[in-house]
C-alpha cells in the first residue's frame, strides 16, 4: 500500500492485548494513518456507540487535488467533519468506509472525544503514541547496534560461556549460546549481545541484580507480573524457542524499554543493555518511592509470604527486602540523620569494612 501523501510503501502493524487486537497501516515517512473501516473505534478513544457512522457528513470544501482510497486505488477520499459538527476534517472512503489520517489527526480526535463526551477507555490509540514511536527508534538503532558488533562477546557482562544451542538469534539469527550469569543459565546471542530469557527468568535475574546493597529489587514484581496483560506490537522477530511464533513488543511499564514477549511459551527477548536499562528503571522506581506508599508494599509482600505465587523462603525473602527499602526510605526522608549515615559508611569503608 502507497501512502496517498508522500508516495512511500506503508507498514502494517497488528497491535495485539488480552482481549482484542487491530491491524494498521502506517508511513514510516510522514506518520500518516490508514484505517479501514470500524478500526478507527478501535483506535480512538472508547465512547458509547460509533464515531465512524457519526462522521459521514461530507464538507462541502474546494480542494485543487483529491486523495485516492490506498484501499480501493480508483476511488476518491471524500473530505468529512469529524462526528458531523466539529472543525476536524477527515478524508473517509465512501466505498470501503476507512479513514485516511494525517500525522497528527488521531491527537485531535481524542482531544475533542475527550471535551464533549464521556470516555469509556483509550481504545489503542495511546499505544500508537506512547509505544509505537519509540519502537521504530529503537529498532531504527538497534541495527546501527548490530553493525557496530564484530566480535563474539558474552551478552552481559561477567556471563559465563557454557556451550551452544541450536536455536536461533530473533534479530540477526546467528546461533544462540548458554551463558551461566548470576548463578542462572541464559541463551545469548555472541553477535547483537542481546538475550534470551525463559519464563520466570527475568524475575531471577532482577532478584540478584542489586542484592548486595540496600535497595534490592527482589521485591519489585508488578512490572514483570504485568508483561503478559500488556499491549503490544505484533514483531516480526520469532521466537527463537516457539519457532512459529512472532513475538510480541511491549513497553516495560511504564518505562521506555521496549522488549519482546512471546505469547506462547512466554520466554522475552531484551536486545543489548536492555536488562541493565530495566534494572535502572527500577531502582529508579524505588529510589523514588514515598514511605507512604512502601508501606502499602511491605503489607502486601507480608500477605504474599502464606499465599504468594513464589515459593515461601523466595516470598520471605522478598518481604525482608521490602522491610529493609522501608527502613532506608524512612532514614532518608530526614536529612540529619541520612548525613550522618552517609558518613558513618564512609568511614567504614574506609577502614576496609
Amino acid at each position: 500500500m502507497k501512502c496517498s501523501n508522500c508516495g512511500e510503501d506503508m507498514a502494517c502493524y497488528t497491535i495485539v492485548s488480552k482481549n482484542a487486537s487491530i491491524s494498521y497501516d502506517i508511513c514510516k515517512t510522514c506518520g500518516s494513518l490508514w484505517l479501514d473501516g470500524g478500526e478507527l473505534d478501535a483506535m480512538a478513544y472508547q465512547i458509547d456507540g460509533s464515531i465512524e457512522y457519526s462522521s459521514k457528513t461530507q464538507a462541502e470544501v474546494t480542494s485543487t487535488e483529491k486523495m485516492k482510497c490506498p484501499q480501493c486505488e480508483e476511488s476518491e477520499l471524500a473530505k468529512v467533519f469529524f462526528l458531523g459538527c466539529s472543525d476536524i476534517l477527515l478524508d473517509r472512503c465512501t466505498q470501503c468506509g476507512g479513514f485516511w489520517l494525517d500525522g497528527g489527526e488521531l491527537d485531535l480526535i481524542n482531544k475533542e472525544l475527550q471535551e464533549i463526551l464521556p470516555i469509556k477507555g483509550k481504545g489503542f490509540s495511546e499505544f500508537l503514541n506512547n509505544i509505537h514511536i519509540p519502537y521504530w527508534y529503537k529498532r531504527i538503532k538497534k541495527k546501527t547496534d548490530k553493525a557496530d558488533s564484530k566480535m563474539d562477546v558474552p551478552p552481559l557482562k561477567d556471563a559465563q560461556l557454557k556451550e551452544e544451542t541450536s536455536y536461533a538469534c530473533p534479530v540477526c539469527h546467528s546461533g544462540l549460546n548458554v551463558y551461566s550469569f548470576y548463578g542462572t543459565d541464559i541463551e545469548g546471542c555472541p553477535k547483537c549481545a542481546g538475550i534470551w530469557l525463559d519464563q520466570d527468568e527475568l524475575r531471577q535475574l532482577k532478584d540478584k541484580a542489586e542484592k548486595h546493597t540496600w535497595g534490592t529489587l527482589r521485591w519489585l514484581d508488578s512490572e514483570i507480573e504485568a508483561i503478559e496483560q500488556a499491549t503490544g506490537l505484533q514483531s516480526h522477530r520469532m521466537c527463537p524457542k516457539c519457532e512459529t511464533k512472532k513475538l510480541i513488543s511491549i513497553s516495560f511499564a511504564d518505562s521506555p524499554v521496549i522488549i519482546d514477549w512471546c505469547p506462547s511459551c512466554h520466554g522475552i527477548w531484551l536486545d543489548r543493555s536492555e536488562f541493565g536499562e530495566i534494572v535502572d528503571y527500577l531502582k529508579d522506581k524505588l529510589n523514588r518511592m514515598s514511605s507512604h506508599i512502601m508501606k502499602q508494599k511491605v503489607a502486601e509482600e507480608i500477605k504474599e509470604i502464606w499465599g504468594g505465587p513464589e515459593s515461601n523462603l523466595s516470598e520471605i525473602l522478598d518481604a525482608k527486602a521490602s522491610v529493609a527499602a522501608l527502613v532506608n526510605t524512612k532514614i532518608f526522608e530526614h536529612p540529619k540523620l541520612a548525613q550522618l549515615l552517609i558518613t558513618f559508611t564512609k568511614q567504614l569503608q574506609a577502614a576496609g569494612l
